[in-house]
């Protein structure tokens, strides 16, 4: 209860106790499938403050126990403990007949002299949950029958308490539906991105602009050129390789041989079928394989160890680190602390990142690209991410990021699994040979432009939804707050309240609830 207020007369303050009938925990038993015995309510089963009572398992409950633990329309259940601790659910009347409520829960009757939703809707609002924070008790934070039974409220008299529901079920609707709005809003915004995304990646936004350049170089040209240029590098390490193979036959062959270089990668031609489906692909942009984009370095496409290349038994307190799924997921590499000390980095060279490699999430929610800062800690990556080196002297660091997380590059990279709604990511051989259209750097620079010159219409867009929505969470915080001081309903609909037939002050209320509880046969309350 707000002690800062003052409560209309003929209000009162009192507890959850007060205005209820029982207050108790449910029945102990083993959830099953098989379609007998009772409905078994359970906390998990209540998902958005809902109910989908075909998929509530069930229980084998004694006829005698079924009176004690049979829910009714209009109880309400709490979660007593776990992630939604203290969320309340108020049973509707779509309950079947002798569905029975799980330990975990504890559901309060209240007396028929209370409108069930006044008090319902009392356990949305903050001064509810303030009270509960303060009540939590042990290592898991649970709330117990106890605590609900001491909660303070403050009571109006029964006409004005269903008032003060349809005033603030009127104004909910009204808000519910501003939200809904925001959240279309919201998903046309998702698919305006990727519109704009997809017509940016054919060269769409750039067509005027390419036929006002006269000495644009095309993107085969330049591919041509890199293409040397890692031919020469080769070249020149096959060179001192066989330098440093005559130096070690000279001295008898001591030590290990010296490992040659790989040849650069020369990925395969297109297929006429690929040709056919990207031939609308703008003049002076050219064809190649992702393979093509990769940088001319060891292991510049990697995927991660397997789960016993890197074990908890490895980690230490510092070191270098282990960059995780949830680095590229979130894209933030300073998530996570795992480490592995010098030795074992050594070993897993294979997997190092450094700054400016791309990791790519394989597991959980899978496709999602990162860009590792210059300074960020020199590690590995784990068995759930993809390295990726990029050839930034071929495409532009900015317009990769954009293209890998379009949604036409990533049904690419992701394969449904057949029979399931799971996604998988491609294998890194198929990844090697999805063909990518590349226009020349100048173009890039001028299609990330475009690119961000309409998506920050959106960033600013999705800003002000989401203000909107946090004001609103905020607004029907302060419609329950006034609500349960008496400030909520107009002269007019107070006039209406008080002259209906059963009015009449809280303190009578209180009074005729506990000659119900007093009377015999009644099961009390805590």
């Amino acid at each position: 209860m707000d002690n800062n207020s003052v409560i209309p007369d003929n209000w009162k303050g009192c507890n959850i106790n007060d205005v209820s009938i029982k207050i108790h925990y449910g029945y102990t038993a083993t959830a099953n499938e098989i379609g007998r015995g009772s409905k078994y309510l359970r906390i998990t089963d209540i998902q958005d403050n809902k109910v989908n009572w075909d998929t509530v398992p069930f229980c084998e409950i004694d006829d005698e126990e079924i009176e004690k633990f049979e829910l009714k329309e209009n109880d309400i259940v709490f979660a007593r403990t776990g992630g939604t601790v203290g969320k309340s659910f108020l049973i509707k009347n779509d309950v079947p007949s002798e569905a029975v409520f799980a330990s975990y829960l504890i559901r309060i009757k209240l007396s028929n002299y209370v409108d069930k939703k006044y008090i319902y809707l009392f356990f949305q609002s903050l001064n509810y949950w303030s009270q509960i924070e303060l009540g939590k008790t042990g290592l898991k934070t649970n709330v117990n029958a106890q605590i609900l039974s001491k909660l303070k409220l403050n009571l109006a008299p029964l006409p004005e308490q269903r008032a003060i529901v349809s005033k603030i079920e009127q104004l909910f609707s009204d808000l519910d539906n501003g939200i809904a709005n925001l959240k279309k809003a919201q998903e046309q915004l998702k698919i305006y991105r990727q519109a704009v995304l997809k017509k940016a990646f054919v060269g769409e936004f750039t067509r005027k602009w390419r036929e006002e350049q006269t000495d644009l170089p095309s993107a085969e040209e330049l591919l041509q050129q890199i293409k040397e240029e890692r031919e020469k590098h080769y070249q020149k390490q096959r060179d001192e390789w066989k330098k440093a193979v005559k130096e070690w036959e000279d001295k008898v062959k001591a030590g290990k041989k010296p490992i040659q270089s790989k040849k650069p990668i020369t990925s395969k031609p297109l297929t006429d079928g690929e040709l056919e489906t990207l031939k609308q692909t703008p003049t002076r942009w050219h064809i190649l394989r992702f393979i093509d984009l990769i940088k001319y370095e060891k292991n510049a496409i990697k995927r991660g160890p397997f789960g016993s290349a890197i074990k908890k038994s490895f980690f230490v307190s510092s070191g270098y680190k282990v960059y995780e799924q949830q680095n590229a997921i979130n894209d933030d590499p300073t998530l996570g602390n795992y480490y592995i000390n010098e030795e074992k980095y050594k070993e897993l060279d294979r997997f190092s990142v450094k700054g400016g490699d791309y990791i790519v999430s394989c597991s959980g929610t899978i496709g999602r690209i990162h860009k590792l800062p210059m300074d960020c800690e020199p590690g590995v990556i784990n068995q759930a991410l993809l390295k990726i080196v990029l050839d930034e002297k071929l495409m532009l660091s900015k317009y990769f990021l954009y293209l890998f997380r379009s949604k036409f590059f990533q049904r690419k990279i992701l394969k449904g699994t057949r029979g399931t709604g799971m996604q998988n990511l491609a294998s890194v051989d198929e990844i090697k040979t999805i063909p990518i259209q590349l226009p020349p750097k100048t173009e890039q620079h001028q299609i990330v432009k475009e690119i961000e010159t309409r998506l920050s219409v959106c960033d600013k867009l999705e800003a002000t939804i989401a203000e909107a929505q946090q004001k609103s969470g905020a607004l029907r915080q302060s419609i329950l707050k006034k609500a349960f001081v008496g400030e909520l309903l107009s002269e007019k609909e107070l006039e209406e309240a008080r002259n209906a037939p059963d009015w009449e002050p809280a303190d009578k209320l209180l009074e005729r609830i506990k000659a119900e509880k007093e009377k015999p046969g009644t099961k009390k309350s805590l």
